[in-house]
């Protein structure tokens, strides 16, 4: 029996373009970090979209009224031009302070606003691939306000552009759960969008600044006898984390998970994206090679456009050496590009 498909994005795969425009004020941003080049080489991997991370509430005052600094749009109409040019679209993510102990705040739209009536502005008349992503993973925030907000911003760019499409995510880190209880935006031109880095404790099994640094070797899917001991005198987390594993590392638990996007892209008459997905370097190659295998697979099985978090950082598609920038295509994980159904021919 065929796998329903949702209503298919006018995208279907590629990656993130991480650590560009984050973290840091604009001044300290170096504009050649990603260059044409990366654009091209990214297309020769078969990918038609890219999604750009880009943090505003860094490189934005609210005592100029969040205006987006000229060296930031030059950038991003330098990065709209060799994504058109290379017959890609290129995903405009408003990203944010996603740390563990951080908040969005409940008057976010007092940014959100401000920033997309200027982006609406200077790129309505620009062609189809620029995509509007109003922002990554809300969290700590009451879901209805955010939903409340979203709809207003939603409306804030259509009001401007009403050519492009536009992603929407719910709250709780873009759960499945919270998009949701999204508003329908009767509109046509609206992409629903989800992240995937699940089971958890598989994909980041070592990484230090999680909860999980301790442990290593965890299998995937689930196999009681390959398991690993719990590290000694564990946390409630480290222990609960196992004890869910049981359930939720199962194959069968990863491939239902994905099964429900068709019922609900076609309940809102509009695509679903997963906008984010991937598995930390701190697990061994071969393993982080079979997951990517796996859930890119069901992802593309579905119909499901999907970009991976990431391209050169930590859950990236190169064998990069400490403290060096990859080499393309020298230092192609090949292994991996093969799992995320891309190009290794290079």
């Amino acid at each position: 029996m065929e796998t329903r498909k949702p209503i298919p994005a006018p995208f279907t795969k590629g990656v993130n373009f991480t650590t560009w425009l984050e973290y840091r004020p604009a001044d300290e941003i170096n504009a050649e970090y990603i260059v044409r080049k990366d654009f091209v080489n990214a297309r020769k991997l078969g990918c038609d979209v890219i999604r750009l991370p880009i943090h505003f509430e860094k490189l934005c005052s609210e005592a100029d009224g969040f205006k987006i600094p000229e060296k930031i749009l030059q950038i991003l109409d330098n990065a709209v031009h060799w994504s058109e040019e290379q017959g890609m679209y290129l995903i405009l993510d408003f990203h944010n302070d996603c740390s563990a102990d951080s908040k969005t705040p409940d008057d976010v739209d007092k940014i959100l606003i401000p920033v997309w009536t200027e982006l609406a502005s200077r790129y309505k008349d620009y062609p189809d691939c620029v995509v509007y992503e109003i922002m990554n993973e809300p969290h700590a925030i009451d879901i209805a306000l955010w939903n409340k907000i979203i709809l207003d911003v939603f409306n804030c760019i259509r009001a401007i552009d009403k050519h492009h499409w536009i992603i929407v995510g719910g709250a709780d880190w873009n759960s499945t759960a919270a998009m949701k209880t999204l508003p329908d935006f009767n509109d046509s031109k609206v992409i629903y969008n989800f992240h995937y880095y699940d089971p958890h404790l598989f994909t980041h099994q070592g990484a230090s600044w999680t909860h999980i640094g301790r442990i290593h070797d965890i299998p995937f899917p689930y196999d009681k006898d390959k398991m690993p001991p719990l590290p000694q005198n564990p946390t409630d987390e480290e222990v609960h984390i196992f004890e869910s594993y049981a359930v939720n590392g199962k194959l069968e638990a990863v491939t239902s998970y994905f099964d429900q996007y068709a019922d609900f892209s076609h309940e809102r008459n509009a695509p679903v994206f997963c906008g984010e997905f991937g598995c930390f370097k701190s697990v061994p190659n071969d393993m982080r090679v079979n997951w990517y295998r796996i859930v890119a697979g069901l992802l593309a099985e579905r119909g499901i456009a999907r970009t991976s978090w990431d391209y050169y950082g930590g859950f990236g598609i190169f064998n990069e050496e400490s403290g060096k920038k990859p080499r393309f295509p020298e230092d192609l994980n090949r292994p991996l590009l093969a799992a995320l159904g891309l190009n290794t021919d290079l």
